[in-house]
């Protein structure tokens, strides 16, 4: 496979450049997120944009949306430089961007997302409420897009409110959209819907960047693809011409020839634990979010659950948590039913969740005392709460998790990422541990920070707790699972154990 930049991939049809980047340069700290990147947009295209977590993805379509600054290069707009300071100007200039986590107004009216902030007025500047519903109708009946767009935008499927987003940037003059993941909690079929407007849209001339980590829908649907690693740009390569088993080892930097041998030979994962098992699923199904999901984990180990955005992987770890709850399935600890109604529970029995977003899981105001002792109040201190109760409670938690500044009258939200995650261990250790769930437990930390939290979790597992780490890293499990389910679109694509596993075989079932 020869890399190609867009004036070679397809010279006999190629139409006109939209958009193009020329040496696009970001540096966030000390760290570089895009370096020299070179990028070209054609009306009519879609464009896949693929690359391992941190390879610049979203920092390069932030950059084009206008929500971020570049430190270097130029950006042209039909051949001319521009400056896209906030998204407000993006859009004015014809680019918008549709996020993963959609930005619609669900108790609105589905017309009423299609004109929000620019509905119809009347007379006395009233909003024409009947034309605007009349507008709207014609307007997405004209795309494609069946839906009755007086009904409440949270009642219809979610790859219809994907389509009234894309719509609304549409009907707001844009003619380059940027797509982010939009077929992450999509099933297959809500797919081909939403490919079904993406071709309509290519036909009309609009120009589509479409960011995935689903490679078979990046090939499905795109013109040309440019994969990104560590900040730059490998190359851009007709999407005709690729395979996903290519696309995933140049994502992982390797040659196609290295990968037949295999990838840095990954991990040995060892032979299925012979421990009790602590807790089981049968059946865990949320509806869109994921379905028959089967799994059980015993004492002292620690079961990886591995998939991309959206496969359902975060999800199910919450829903064990009672922090979501499914709407079939049964969840038992040490044998005995578990019910999912809410956290308490869970937390009584011994499961406790870790989750990816600390400010859902600490309260970043309080003292750091207060944060360990929230969930064991009556337990730890009794009838009678004082301060130095709780303090006296908290400091020998801190000290064995080692928390640093180990000062439990400090406020939680002054510590660094890494010690507040030490903060939520401690407030578990704190109270009944059977089983630690553990949503993406890292992100955001430096790599010590990482290595520290990961050492306190295997202490915790030889101690016997039962672990369940969920994470889209393929590194993060190779290193810390004994046993790995991959996830697919809420499935359980495949169990990996006792056997050698690398990233690239990860990567290929997700």
């Amino acid at each position: 496979m020869i890399a190609s930049d867009a004036a070679s991939s397809r010279p006999s049809e190629m139409p006109r450049v939209v958009l193009e980047c020329r040496g696009v340069t970001k540096r966030f700290g000390g760290s570089t997120a895009l370096e020299q990147v070179d990028f070209q947009l054609c009306a009519g295209e879609v464009h896949g944009l693929v690359g391992s977590n941190g390879a610049g993805k979203s920092t390069l379509m932030k950059i084009l949306a206008g929500a971020v600054r570049p430190d270097e290069g130029t950006i042209y707009l039909d051949g001319e430089p521009v400056e896209l300071g906030n998204p407000q100007a993006a859009l004015r200039r014809g680019i918008a961007m549709v996020y993963q986590e959609l930005s619609g107004v669900g108790s609105l009216s589905v017309a009423e997302n299609l004109f929000l902030g620019r509905q119809p007025t009347g007379r006395f500047g009233r909003i024409a409420w009947r034309r605007m519903r009349q507008m709207a109708q014609s307007y997405l009946d004209e795309l494609g897009i069946e839906v009755d767009v007086g009904r409440r935008l949270d009642t219809v499927p979610l790859v219809v409110q994907q389509m009234v987003e894309i719509a609304r940037g549409l009907h707001s003059g844009a003619r380059v959209l940027i797509l982010d993941e939009p077929t992450s909690a999509l099933s297959p079929r809500e797919s081909e819907r939403l490919f079904e407007l993406i071709r309509t849209l290519r036909e009309r001339g609009v120009a589509i960047v479409f960011i995935s980590h689903f490679i078979e829908d990046v090939l499905a649907i795109c013109d040309r693809v440019t994969i990104l690693k560590d900040g730059r740009r490998l190359e851009t390569t007709a999407a005709a011409g690729l395979d996903k088993h290519y696309v995933i080892h140049t994502m992982l930097g390797h040659a196609l020839e290295e990968a037949e041998a295999g990838y840095e030979r990954g991990a040995r994962l060892p032979a299925r634990a012979t421990t009790p098992i602590v807790l089981s699923a049968r059946g865990l199904t949320l509806r869109g979010v994921f379905d028959s999901v089967d799994l059980e984990v015993a004492a002292g180990e620690c079961l990886g659950l591995y998939g991309f955005a959206g496969a359902g992987h975060q999800e199910v770890v919450h829903a064990l948590a009672g922090a979501m709850r499914p709407e079939a399935g049964d969840v038992r600890i040490d044998g005995q039913p578990l019910g999912l109604r809410s956290p308490h529970e869970a937390i009584r029995r011994g499961a406790v969740l870790v989750a990816a977003d600390r400010t859902k899981t600490l309260v970043h105001q309080a003292p750091i005392y207060q944060n360990v002792t929230l969930a064991h109040l009556s337990r730890l201190v009794g009838g009678w709460l004082t301060t130095p109760r709780e303090i006296a409670v908290t400091a020998p938690l801190l000290e064995k998790v080692n928390c640093r500044p180990a000062e439990p009258r400090l406020r939680a939200g002054s510590l660094s990422g890494g010690n507040q995650q030490k903060v939520v261990v401690a407030r578990w250790l704190a109270g009944p541990l059977k089983v630690l769930l553990l949503d993406e437990p890292t992100r955001g930390m430096d790599v010590g920070a990482k290595e520290e939290i990961m050492r306190l979790v295997q202490s915790l597992q030889a101690s016997g707790a039962a672990v369940i780490l969920a994470s889209a890293e393929p590194e993060m499990l190779l290193a810390y699972a004994q046993r790995i389910l991959v996830m697919h679109r809420g499935r359980v694509a495949r169990e990996l154990v006792d056997a050698e596993v690398d990233k690239a075989e990860l990567m290929r079932y997700a």
